[in-house]
């Protein structure tokens, strides 16, 4: 499996470009970037000159991120902006757009009718990037009633009727919505596009919120078992630690990077 480090854990204190000669230098395989690191970005350099500092790091792009799948509001300005992305993602070498799913069921609606709801959107969303060879990962949200694991977005895929649907996994998002090993082993290798790891306070889980989370191997979460589960369907792809802690976002930014890949690597079945 490979490396990886999502600019959210880095937070806005650092620019993309110091992320990036930071992974350079700790030997990261991949970056995924969010969306508005990439504009801040591009206000200072071109797209070619930017996918040379990724290159000249030894970096591939992992995704872009992130996405909110529209599944009960006009798409227009969604549609736009997978589109905008998947060419900017295309240009810089990656191929998949990382997309959440948070939201509940409406009243009066069943489950699934919901999902039937979200399948038409991330059909819409999979055709707004295939032009563009890219795929879209959708993202499971802990505790959400719509999409809070990974059966809900392999059916919202599956209904996407899109080959270029696919879903992904967050470890914390796992723990929260206490995803079993055994649903974890059944995703079908093909359909798993990449893989988000952290750790998080020992907390009780209805607690739990994204500030919570910790560099791996901090925390309570069962990343051990995870890993191995990942390892047993065949996943080799990304492993993108992402993390939302206003204390780590003030260190220097090597520090954050060595951190995370310490903490990963340290994790039994990641390599």
């Amino acid at each position: 499996m490979k490396t990886c480090f999502n600019t959210a854990t880095s937070g806005a204190n650092h620019r993309l470009e110091d992320v990036l000669d930071a992974l350079g230098r700790e030997g990261y395989d991949g970056i995924e970037i969010d969306t508005g690191r990439l504009d801040d970005a591009l206000t200072r350099m071109s797209i070619g000159d930017l996918k040379k500092r990724i290159q000249g790091n030894g970096l591939e792009v992992a995704a872009l991120m992130a996405f909110g799948l529209a599944v009960f509001e006009d798409r227009t300005e969604a549609l736009e902006r997978i589109g905008k992305y998947a060419e900017l993602g295309q240009k810089l070498g990656s191929s998949l757009l990382l997309t959440y799913c948070g939201g509940g069921i409406p009243e009066g609606m069943t489950k699934k009718e919901a999902l039937a709801k979200a399948g038409e959107a991330a059909a819409q969303y999979g055709e707004a990037a295939v032009s563009f060879g890219a795929r879209i990962a959708l993202e499971p949200i802990g505790r959400s009633t719509l999409m809070g694991g990974p059966k809900e977005a392999l059916e919202i895929a599956s209904l996407s009727g899109r080959d270029n649907v696919g879903i992904m996994m967050d470890t914390f998002h796992y723990y929260r919505s206490e995803v079993p090993i055994s649903d974890i082993v059944a995703i079908p290798l093909e359909k798993l596009l990449i893989v988000h790891v952290n750790d998080s306070e020992d907390r009780p889980i209805e607690e739990l919120n994204d500030s919570h989370r910790l560099y791996p191997g901090k925390g309570c979460l069962p990343l051990r078992e995870y890993m191995a589960a990942l390892k047993k369907i065949g996943y080799a792809g990304h492993l993108s630690i992402e993390i939302f802690r206003e204390e780590y976002r003030k260190q220097p930014i090597d520090t954050i990077v060595q951190e995370a890949k310490h903490g990963l690597e340290g994790i039994p079945t990641t390599n």
